[in-house]
């Protein structure tokens, strides 16, 4: 599995009702891609350099270059989530282990 984590802040911090109306349209557009396994959001606990997370759960690194360019993530991202989210950082985990007890 590959994690696609996208941390960012928005213009105003009062945009917290669009921010989370951006990530429920996230969830249910995004989802539609091929091998896309779900989406994520998240605000941060205490006071942080970002203050929202977005993470998109690929199937494999192969769905990195077709999320990219597909147009449902393109128009996504052009007209709703780049317009808020103003400041972002974007990278790509290939997960190794997920979270659970140790076997063995």
């Amino acid at each position: 599995m590959v994690k696609h984590l996208i941390v960012f802040n928005t213009a105003h911090a009062a945009w917290a009702q669009a921010v989370e109306a951006m990530a429920r349209q996230a969830r249910d557009v995004l989802s539609r891609i091929s091998g896309v396994q779900g989406v994520s959001f998240g605000v941060a606990v205490a006071e942080a350099v970002y203050r929202y997370l977005l993470i998109v759960d690929f199937a494999d690194a192969a769905v990195i270059d077709v999320y990219r360019s597909h147009p449902v993530h393109v128009q996504f991202a052009n007209e709703v989530f780049r317009p808020l989210a103003v400041q972002r950082l974007t990278t790509d985990f290939r997960m190794m282990f997920e979270a659970g007890p140790p076997r063995g």
